[in-house]
């Protein structure tokens, strides 16, 4: 066991327990949740037990179990990154219509009252 094994599985379980806290607030729905509590697992296994994955490094042709996490874990992030991008934008647009409309019927009471 290393010292980076126990900080990762320290963290690892603190984000589970932040995740179980806000879906105690309500900020997740349960498929979120697991979803997320999944994720933050597999996780904590991997760190302990990255050895099992040397089967699939062989087969990509990889040479660490280090190197393969390293590149999924890049993927995923770009994912998420476009998918925020994504999200931000369709907010962006709602929010942008809101102010619009909002702006419209306040300068036409606006006129309606110089009459």
């Amino acid at each position: 066991m290393t010292n980076i094994q126990i900080v990762a599985s320290i963290f690892g379980l603190a984000m589970i327990y932040m995740t179980f806290l806000q879906y105690k607030r309500g900020a997740f729905n349960r498929y979120q949740f697991v979803i997320w509590v999944v994720l933050f697992l597999s996780f904590v296994i991997v760190i302990w037990l990255p050895d099992k994955f040397n089967f699939i490094t062989e087969r990509l042709g990889i040479s660490r179990a280090f190197d393969l996490f390293s590149i999924i874990a890049f993927v995923i992030i770009l994912f998420l990154t476009f998918h925020n991008y994504l999200l931000i934008t369709r907010i962006e647009k709602r929010l942008e219509t809101k102010v619009r409309e909002k702006t419209l019927t306040k300068v036409d009471s606006f006129k309606d009252k110089q009459q």
